[in-house]
């Protein structure tokens, strides 16, 4: 947690050993969030990457494949129906599973129906197509109410010194989860018999079947964990759930590390030598195929054993809303707000007219945004004046998580949200063009593969591994400090590539230090945010911190090819880079007045006879009294 809390000098939290720091990547609770990071990185290429290919196979126009883009527009969104999933439980599986599995549950299981109801229609008819795009609207909606239960689940599963290794563990998990979403999707496509000179539904519907087959992964995980804030009254059944599951990670993880380090191997050295060398023999891929395809079908026989092997469980916090009568008016309530959210964000977009300028078009989007956003909040506050929902009710699930963390940080809170929203500007808003610019450097789609998809994803993997460490052993401010300066002078590696454009040589020195840095600046971030997050509210602060965290970058990352129209490509890096700045400062103004992390000492040096400086400290911050985690 972060706070500035009236700790003694002499209780200042001991830091890690560089031998403790990694083994906290064994500990069972990250071995948890590492699969549910899975389950979270599957949904999104199915939204974006694969089904654009997809619906391009199919004949679709171009300008209808990108809107499919706005299903996902759920995940800048998702703090609306947070507090919905603080404050209402599920009938029956709350009891059951406990408040943040029960959620999860429910979520992965609608993300499955949504993946089948995808695969069942043939985009090549208008009809089919609106169906699809329902389907891909429910997929967007589910996967980020997973992620916001997961992002709860995580921080409440462990102490906040543990919390790095978490986050960790949940960027690798979600990258191989894009991974086998986006490059394994498009293998199935082709193994099926799919190509852009002969296109088969079947193969495509085949292939999003199996991928609502590897969903089960994540929901055995969620079956095999436990519930944070619980007592579990069956311990037995527990350890042996956990048991099993860490066996079949075990044989999950350990051959798809090997396989993923010898091809990373073969890529390198085929590029960088010009030689070809065959680390892993084509005679046993097949083999290598059936091998993990043969674990996934394990998968559902193994779900059910936990299913009914379930401990019996006490839960340990009374949820907001448990009667019926109430419970119907807030999702009443919550529908309408958010249909005079739709309504207000179409007729405000409406009022304006097209523009070729970047500046102003974003002004627009930005001023459309905001009073969708103010409409939606006088719907609301209008609805539960007439008496549709309690005042008191409504007032907890949306306004105290906000006024709770103003509570606690006081004016310094609209610095910290300053940094959160413009942190990852600078990787993001420079990624959303990456793969437009490497075509137009001349790479090929095979070579960008490779390079992207694989070797890219490992260095980030690696990078955030790295972060996780690093952000144990050091004060969070600085590991934040060099992740933000990794994350915007790399894009200026891009530029470089600029003046070789075709070289695999540059292509590869950019894409694997540029990912190294995007992975331990997304870990950091991840720490960062999980430790301002109070346990009270969880759910509802994480979820507008991670909004919060990409709206600005994507709004604005929407008009990078038309800023690269108009300037060029090392112009656009360029900016990107100079855009990065700025957040050095904000990043030392945090460090100056806020203590973040159970690493950063707020006294240190500072304390005077003894007694303790608030130099840094600001003194508007209490201890917020939070419930104990599970472990503490």
């Amino acid at each position: 947690m972060s706070a500035v809390r009236a700790t003694p000098p002499n209780n200042s939290v001991a830091k890690k050993s560089w031998g403790d720091a990694t083994k906290a990547y064994l500990d069972p609770r990250a071995i948890i969030i590492l699969f549910l990071g899975f389950s979270a990185g599957i949904p999104i290429l199915l939204i974006f990457s694969s089904l654009s290919l997809w619906l391009r196979e199919a004949g679709i126009e171009r300008g209808v494949v990108t809107m499919f883009s706005w299903a996902a527009l759920g995940y800048s969104f998702k703090f609306i129906w947070a507090p919905l999933i603080d404050a209402l439980p599920i009938p029956l599986l709350t009891k059951w599973l406990g408040r943040r599995r029960a959620w999860i549950v429910v979520s992965q299981l609608l993300i499955v129906i949504a993946i089948l109801l995808m695969a069942s229609f043939n985009p090549i008819s208008d009809e089919a197509l609106w169906f699809m795009a329902a389907a891909a609207v429910l997929l967007g909606f589910s996967s980020a109410t997973q992620d916001i239960v997961i992002d709860a689940y995580r921080i409440e599963l462990a102490p906040p010194e543990l919390q790095p290794t978490l986050a960790a563990m949940y960027v690798a998990g979600y990258r191989i989860g894009m991974i086998v979403a986006g490059a394994g999707a498009l293998y199935l496509a082709d193994y099926f018999g799919s190509t852009e000179a002969f296109y088969s539904y079947e193969a495509w519907r085949n292939t999003y079947y199996v991928m609502a087959a590897v969903m089960s992964i994540g929901i055995l995980t969620t079956f095999a964990g436990y519930e944070p804030i619980a007592e579990i009254l069956q311990t037995n059944k527990q350890k042996l759930n956990l048991k099993l599951f860490f066996i079949y990670a075990a044989l999950l993880i350990i051959p798809g590390s090997i396989y993923g380090l010898l091809s990373l191997i073969k890529i390198i050295y085929n590029n960088f030598l010009n030689a070809d060398i065959t680390l892993i023999p084509s005679a046993i891929l097949p083999a290598v195929n059936l091998y993990f395809l043969a674990l996934v079908a394990c998968a559902p026989l193994l779900l059910i054993f936990f299913v009914f092997n379930q401990p019996k469980i006490a839960n340990k916090v009374s949820l907001l809303v448990e009667n019926g009568s109430d419970y119907l008016r807030i999702v009443l309530l919550f529908v309408i707000t958010v249909v005079g959210f739709v309504g207000a964000f179409v007729v405000i977009g409406n009022l304006f007219s097209e523009t070729e300028s970047v500046l102003l078009s974003f002004v627009i989007e930005t001023v459309t945004l905001l009073g969708s956003l103010a409409v939606a909040a006088v719907v609301g506050y209008a609805l539960i004046k007439v008496g549709l929902a309690k005042k008191e009710i409504a007032t907890k699930m949306w306004v105290n998580p906000i006024a709770d963390f103003f509570k606690r940080y006081g004016k310094q809170a609209i610095l910290l949200l300053a940094l959160i929203g413009l942190y990852r500007i600078s990787d993001i808003v420079a990624g959303v063009i990456s793969n437009v610019f490497y075509q137009d450097m001349g790479f090929t789609k095979v070579e960008i593969a490779n390079a992207v998809k694989l070797v890219g994803v490992l260095m980030a993997l690696a990078g955030g591994f790295l972060g996780g460490i690093l952000a144990q052993k050091m004060r969070m401010m600085h590991v934040m400090m060099l992740g933000a300066i990794l994350a915007s002078i790399t894009n200026l590696l891009f530029v470089l590539l600029t003046y070789h454009p075709g070289s695999l040589e540059y292509m590869y020195f950019a894409v694997i230090l540029d990912n190294l840095a995007a992975g331990f600046a997304s870990a950091v971030f991840i720490a960062f945010l999980s430790a301002l997050t109070s346990i009270k509210f969880t759910a509802v602060q994480y979820a507008i911190f991670s909004s919060l965290m990409t709206l600005l970058p994507k709004v604005l990352g929407g008009y990078s090819g038309g800023i690269v129209d108009s300037m060029g490509y090392p112009f656009f890096f360029m900016f990107t880079f100079a855009i990065g700045i700025p957040i050095l400062l904000l990043i030392y103004l945090v460090d100056k007045h806020i203590v973040i992390g159970d690493n950063d000492d707020i006294y240190g040096d500072d304390s005077e006879g003894g007694k303790p400086s608030l130099a840094k400290a600001n003194p508007t911050l209490t201890d917020t009294n939070e419930p104990p985690r599970a472990t503490e």
